[in-house]
């Protein structure tokens, strides 16, 4: 379901999947839409083992997903974040640094021998000028945030939208192994705050302060 908030909603059979044990209903709520988000992201940019890739927004729940996945198949993860959740990304397996001016420098002299690829999660114009600057090849260069610089650029922007990649098959086919992986402990969703859905307004401007580092879930 997408554009609105239900206590029930109809779904087909194929698009639901058995919660594993070790996942309370709130982390296997916040599983799916991030897990397929981060694969999508990673085989848009052809992200493989030994490649070097460049995360802004490392400590949102896309992010963090993104790291997990990532790490695990052998790329090693730059995330910019707010210092605040430094420890965040590194517990995750990613190398955190700070956003703000003198990124490019910084990024450099973290990975001096370049970026192979780079993710941009927040949709800010230093992400896409950062990533645009590091990355030689700018196909390897994709966003999942709408608006029109992105696309002044020329980078592609995933998921949702007029002019987007759905990733549909992408997306699909991801389902099931990210659901294996949480099952395996692999995988992990953090909460950081749940809303009754009466107060889905109060959720909206919590997610809107943009410091979430997790998600957040509605309960009906």
């Amino acid at each position: 379901m997408f554009g609105g908030y239900a206590t029930r909603v109809i779904v087909d059979a194929g698009d639901v999947f058995l919660k594993p044990a070790n996942l309370s209903f709130d982390e296997a709520a916040g599983l799916l839409l991030v897990g397929v988000t981060a694969v999508h992201a990673l085989t848009r940019v052809q992200a493989v083992r030994g490649d070097v890739v460049l995360v802004h927004g490392a400590s949102g729940s896309v992010g963090q997903a993104l790291i997990q996945l990532a790490v695990a198949d052998g790329i090693r993860v730059i995330g910019t974040s707010s210092e605040r959740n430094f420890d965040l990304v590194r517990e995750l397996g990613a190398e955190p640094i700070a956003y703000g001016p003198g990124l490019v420098d910084r990024v450099r002299a973290c990975a001096p021998d370049g970026i192979d690829a780079a993710i941009d999660l927040v949709g800010t114009e230093e992400a896409i000028d950062t990533s645009l600057e590091l990355v030689a090849d700018h196909a390897r260069v994709t966003t999942i945030v709408g608006g029109p610089y992105p696309t002044q650029r020329g980078v592609q922007k995933i998921g949702r939208g007029v002019g987007a990649d759905p990733g549909t098959e992408i997306r699909a086919a991801a389902r099931q192994p990210l659901v294996d992986a949480a099952a395996r402990g692999d995988l992990r969703t953090r909460v950081v705050a749940r809303y009754r859905l009466a107060e889905a307004a109060a959720a909206q401007i919590f997610v809107a302060e943009g410091h979430a580092a997790g998600k957040v879930i509605l309960i009906p």
